[in-house]
């Protein structure tokens, strides 16, 4: 029933939109982290929405510790240790985090905004794959260890 009705928006939306899933293997990595980008923003917008509700401020405040290059970075450092990813997963990453740009944020490292890069290309990849239950699989865990992490973080801090 749930492959049904992600079946059924996806193909209204593409249709609204007059839309259509480019070849994957030809699609830039950049490209892809342009959507992947999109999509992880939305997830961690939603997140916030729910966890830190009322002040726009301060959801905002909470959104950025979530998308910014180094959360991303660290997001991949985990998923790759974990090995939750598969070799195909991995080589999408890679094509994302390998691939020059001509800028970089200028709040992060170079480092960990190719990273991040490569991050945003699996989730954007996946998406277009439509394989959305892995694409948020990815997104929640790596979005669970960043809250884990700040939370140990500040008990570090408190102590």
């Amino acid at each position: 029933m749930e492959q049904s009705l992600n079946s059924d928006f996806l193909r209204r939306y593409r249709e609204c939109f007059d839309l259509h899933t480019p070849e994957l293997q030809q699609t830039s990595p950049l490209a892809l982290a342009y959507l992947g980008d999109c999509l992880y923003d939305l997830a961690a917008r939603e997140y916030v929405l729910c966890h830190f509700p009322g002040n726009v401020n301060r959801m905002n405040t909470e959104k950025k510790k979530l998308v910014c290059a180094a959360a991303q970075a660290e997001i991949m450092g985990y998923l790759i240790g974990q090995g939750l990813l598969s070799t195909e997963e991995l080589s999408v990453y890679r094509r994302g985090r390998n691939h020059k740009s001509e800028s970089h944020s200028k709040n992060s490292s170079i480092q960990d905004y190719r990273r991040a890069t490569g991050f945003e290309a699996l989730i954007g990849y996946l998406y277009l794959r439509e394989d959305f239950g892995r694409m948020l699989e990815l997104v929640s865990r790596g979005m669970r260890h960043l809250l884990e992490t700040e939370k140990e973080s500040r008990a570090g801090r408190e102590t």
